[in-house]
């Protein structure tokens, strides 16, 4: 039998503050131990270590590297992000030219293609399953907080099936959504062949998806604010670099693909443009009440969202199924929406999908509906009421088939539904207000284009994002200002009355507390070695149990490490299981110490992100966690105090 030993601390000595973090103990009682981080330990294979010393002598270290991975990321994700649209973009056309052709064609494809839509988008979700519990981007957030930022391959697959099924067919969902959680995908993928580390193999994710929005929208200043301040809420220089590279070669490369670099809604913004007059003291007022109602409606939007999917979640029908019966009620709406709009009448048409079609402007992304907002031309010079009546209308349709869509378990991205929601309250409200001189009021169409930025500003809590997102689009500099001014209201008045955005409320459900940006950068910096390692007490766990309880007498320890004959981790006993042991004392002579492994407690990296200690924390009931090397063998354990000490130094080195 192999002695037992004892050996101290390793030192540590923290600053004194007056205001330290805490650990939630038992903040998720109910959550599964898959949530936790898991030690998959992988040895580099030939290939892999010929890469990396090939790069070494070509004076290539680990952070160039990540660079050069970021360039070819972006390119890579750019090329699937045109495979991935250019075929909706083309049957969206299509199916559009049909319904102008014939009335009953146009009505046929009201009625039956979002049923036919859903029907497929539930077969691919219950054929490719996938273990992650959220759902779009907020799989993205749950994998790189929950998974190592790990997602499986089969999840872009489906999205990207899912998605376009949803969106050709007329579900109220965009394709924006849907690319990020693909090309994040593919950065996944990429980094675990790569064997990168737990922090490299996040920024290649925020990579992918930063990537993935600039390629879709050609916007590659909103896929790194969008990745900075939603994805990976890390705004620091080490992770900034890497971002930067892969949107910008994404957007590269589309425009070099496609032959363009002209934004999405640049003809019609120059138009806009003309109608808007320097930003003065007498129109903040105005803009600004405007970010105070894109707020408000944004609040509204996130928690008829939550009500959407919870009521889906309650009925006892089969998963597939359930896009199928949103897509009925989505049908519901188009017919009558399509009966109303027969008479052609001069208001009805501006809001009409593609022109002449009667396919429902709630259907699909609705970017026409979108860009007539945003036109002057389509506001009269009088009688603005009942036009501005009817974006009111119109906007609250779009938010409930967006909410009945992606509710029912569709794919699909909330970018265009927000944008379009955005551009018709902003029309509207520039509608209402123009005749009224308090406000000094500024113009409709310039309105539309503030109320774009306000709503996605909101909605993700991403007021740089919001902004920037509608000056690419536009790439009109004169709506700078009321953009940004119109976001950072909205943003602030949706944060008063919704903490959650659409896409953490999610993982606020799930139990996932995401901190401060500034909280979450730095527990992505530091690792769990930087927190000091206690050796504690080790025994073979094949040992009597009646051998530990004896060193536990004559011992202050009160955690002992169960260990292989190779040193590697086996498992923990606490305090709490010694004094559950004790009551049956006369059977420990028959037990080992592996018998006494009450709680299965999971192993962390020396090299895992401290978040990780965090969250397993927060899931486990216990002081101290086991810390292993790349091999699994034992190197000792990480306290709950050490890890709120070596936090809280960092955030004061950072101050």
């Amino acid at each position: 039998m192999r002695d037992a030993t004892i050996m101290r601390e390793t030192p540590f000595i923290p600053s004194p503050v007056s205001h330290p973090p805490s650990i939630p103990r038992n903040a998720d009682p109910d959550a599964s131990s898959d949530d936790l981080p898991s030690v998959t330990m992988h040895a580099e294979i030939p290939w892999q270590l010929k890469l990396r010393r090939l790069t070494e002598r070509c004076g290539i270290d680990r952070e160039r590297r990540l660079l050069v991975l970021a360039a070819i990321t972006g390119v890579v994700v750019a090329l699937v992000a045109l495979a991935f649209i250019l075929p909706i973009q083309w049957a969206e056309h299509q199916l559009a030219l049909l319904g102008v052709r014939d009335r009953t064609t146009g009505l046929l494809l009201i009625g039956i293609g979002p049923i036919v839509g859903a029907l497929l988008c539930g077969i691919v979700i219950t054929t490719l399953k996938v273990q992650l519990k959220a759902h779009g981007v907020s799989s993205v957030l749950y994998a790189i907080h929950r998974k190592h930022a790990v997602l499986p391959f089969k999840l872009a697959i489906r999205t990207w099936l899912g998605a376009s099924a949803t969106i050709v067919s007329g579900g109220s969902a965009g394709p924006e959504g849907p690319i990020v959680t693909i090309g994040a995908t593919f950065a996944s993928v990429v980094g675990r062949v790569l064997r990168l580390d737990p922090t490299r193999m996040t920024t290649l994710v925020g990579c992918g998806s930063a990537a993935g929005l600039a390629a879709v929208f050609n916007a590659p200043l909103t896929g790194i604010f969008f990745t900075l301040e939603v994805v990976l809420r890390d705004l620091s220089l080490r992770t900034f670099m890497p971002i930067v590279i892969a949107a910008v070669f994404a957007a590269a490369t589309v425009q070099s693909m496609l032959g363009t670099s002209e934004p999405l809604f640049g003809a019609v913004a120059q138009l806009a443009a003309t109608h808007t007059h320097a930003v003065s003291i007498g129109s903040l007022p105005a803009l600004a009440l405007l970010g105070v109602v894109c707020g408000a409606i944004s609040v509204a939007f996130i928690r008829l969202l939550q009500s959407s999917e919870h009521a889906f979640s309650r009925l006892r029908v089969h998963q597939g199924l359930k896009p199928a019966l949103g897509a009925l009620m989505l049908v519901a709406l188009g017919l009558a929406y399509a009966m109303l709009a027969q008479d052609s009448s001069p208001s009805l048409a501006f809001a009409a999908k593609d022109g002449a079609s009667l396919t429902p402007p709630f259907y699909g992304n609705g970017y026409s509906v979108a860009r007539a907002a945003m036109d002057p031309q389509s506001y009269p010079s009088s009688s603005l009421l009942p036009l501005a009546t009817l974006l009111v209308a119109l906007a609250l349709f779009k938010a409930v088939a967006t909410c009945i869509t992606l509710g029912s378990g569709s794919i699909g991205g909330l970018f265009a539904p927000s944008l379009l929601i955005g551009a018709l309250l902003g029309g509207s409200y520039g509608s209402f207000v123009i005749d009224i001189p308090v406000l000094n009021a500024v113009a409709p169409a310039t309105c539309a284009l503030a109320g774009m930025a306000g709503v996605v500003a909101a909605t993700t809590h991403a007021p740089l994002a919001g902004a920037i997102l509608v000056y690419e689009l536009t790439q009109e500099p004169t709506i700078l200002l009321p953009v940004v001014l119109v976001a950072a209201i909205a943003t602030v008045t949706c944060r008063l009355f919704e903490r959650h955005s659409l896409y953490t409320a999610e993982l606020a459900a799930l139990g996932v507390r995401l901190g401060s940006p500034a909280d979450a950068s730095v527990l992505r910096q530091l690792h769990v070695e930087d927190a000091g390692l206690l050796t504690p007490i080790t025994m073979l766990a094949s040992e009597s149990a009646e051998r530990l309880v004896e060193l536990s007498a004559s011992s202050s320890s009160e955690d002992f490490v169960g260990v292989t004959a190779e040193g590697m981790f086996s498992g923990i006993v606490n305090a709490a299981d010694l004094k559950q042991a004790l009551i049956h004392r006369a059977s420990l002579q028959v037990l080992s110490v592996s018998d006494l492994f009450a709680q299965r407690v999971k192993a962390l990296r020396r090299t895992d992100p401290l978040q990780h200690a965090v969250d397993a924390f927060t899931h486990a009931d216990v002081e101290s966690l086991p810390v292993v090397d790349r091999d699994g063998k034992f190197l000792g354990l990480v306290t709950r105090k050490s890890v709120m000490e070596c936090w809280r130094n960092a955030l004061e080195r950072d101050d």
